[in-house]
């Protein structure tokens, strides 16, 4: 897989905990990073997912706005109560 170099700046305090981080799991910043884009990755698609999902089925029970949403909440909330 081809690799591209990257530079961030980062306050050193920040760098210090990356650091510590780093050592207790016995990698490489590079590692770490590649790590935390992946986890960061895979929560964007868990997220979209769940978005696409919603919509989907709004849209098969003919809900047409963020307004009704907001209302069968209420609603659902008041005969909660």
């Amino acid at each position: 897989m081809a690799t591209k170099t990257l530079n961030i700046a980062l306050d050193e305090s920040l760098i210090k905990e990356i650091d510590k981080a780093v050592k207790n799991d016995m990698g490489s910043r590079s590692e770490y990073f590649r790590r935390l884009a992946l986890k960061d990755l895979e929560r964007r698609r868990d997220w979209n997912e769940l978005f696409d999902t919603g919509n989907k089925l709004g849209k098969e029970v003919g809900i047409t706005s963020e307004q009704q949403v907001n209302d069968i909440i209420a609603n659902y909330k008041r005969e909660k109560q």
